[in-house]
């Protein structure tokens, strides 16, 4: 017989708004909890999910066999507490019953290091992709929206249709928001260059066609996933400029970064990153207030120490 623990998970995923990715991580943490428990999720207590909590933090361990990262530990806190609160509102639990996530506490992260990327190494990256072929061309125009602050996720999901020549305009994928992100000219040049391109070999470029194509001989003239961003920004771009964990998500971080720079008030550079928490936006701008604090000691006493 099928685990209703199981059906419930599924249950809860088919009803929720979540992005794919989210959703994805969201299963994995709730079938680890069944893994490790063998109770109804009606009959699950505070303790149980305390005891749980003490597992992941001292026994559970990730494929390289380190224990979880408080991040980790976190990310399945928020799996279990969502699960938990939509559990309630189904109507499988008493809507007055305090549910058993109530009081576990998430662990403390520690001061954001930079995430950041310098005006040095964005040059060195712009300078890394280069070149008049098709993939290059492609490359160019998916590090300009990238340097705009979109997740993987949503330039993966770009057509054609969701660029107007100024800005890009797209639902995104994680809240289900509507997203208007405007293009510096430069990179407005870049996607023009490479549509151009497109349409000289009689390509149709309808609303709904990928903005961004995959030239891999597998998948070649296919929409460009997920998998194929990251690739381009860890293995090629990061083999090519020498940049450690370069991925997406750091361009996400630097272009937040800029905004605050250019002085662009909070909320509003808030509705260009997508993100709806101050607390958030703010986790991914103080590595770069850090850092400028650190700059600007050097600079008063007039000093310029050697990069470690």
């Amino acid at each position: 017989m099928a685990d209703l623990r199981l059906e419930r998970v599924k249950e809860f995923l088919s009803a929720s708004n979540l992005a794919s990715n989210t959703q994805k991580s969201y299963r994995l943490e709730l079938e680890r909890f069944i893994a490790w428990s063998d109770k109804a999720w009606i009959d699950v207590t505070p303790r149980d999910i305390a005891s749980f909590k003490k597992y992941l933090k001292d026994e559970c361990r990730t494929r390289q066999g380190k224990l979880l990262s408080p991040a980790a530990i976190n990310q399945a806190i928020t799996a279990l507490k969502s699960f938990f609160k939509w559990f309630q509102l189904a109507g499988y639990l008493d809507l007055t019953a305090v549910l058993p996530t109530a009081a576990v506490q998430f662990e403390k992260l520690g001061e954001p290091l930079p995430r950041h990327l310098s005006l040095e190494q964005m040059e060195v990256i712009y300078q890394a992709v280069t070149g008049d072929e098709d993939i290059n061309l492609r490359d160019c125009a998916l590090l300009a929206v990238l340097t705009h602050g979109l997740r993987a996720e949503d330039v993966s999901s770009l057509n054609v249709g969701n660029y107007d020549g100024i800005r890009l305009k797209f639902l995104r994928k994680k809240d289900k928001s509507d997203a208007i992100v405007p293009l510096r000219q430069v990179a407005r040049e870049q996607i023009e260059a490479y549509l151009e391109r497109r349409r000289s070999q009689q390509e149709e470029l309808t609303g709904d066609r990928p903005l961004f194509l995959s030239y891999d001989f597998r998948s070649g003239g296919q929409r460009l996933g997920y998998q194929g961003i990251y690739y381009f920004t860890k293995v090629r771009l990061g083999t090519a400029t020498g940049i450690s964990d370069l991925t997406p998500h750091r361009f996400r971080h630097t272009y937040a970064s800029e905004l605050v720079e250019l002085g662009i008030d909070s909320l509003l550079a808030r509705s260009l990153t997508g993100h709806k928490s101050e607390k958030v936006f703010e986790r991914y701008i103080k590595g770069k207030r850090l850092a400028a604090a650190e700059d600007a000691f050097f600079k008063a006493i007039d000093e310029t120490p050697k990069q470690s």
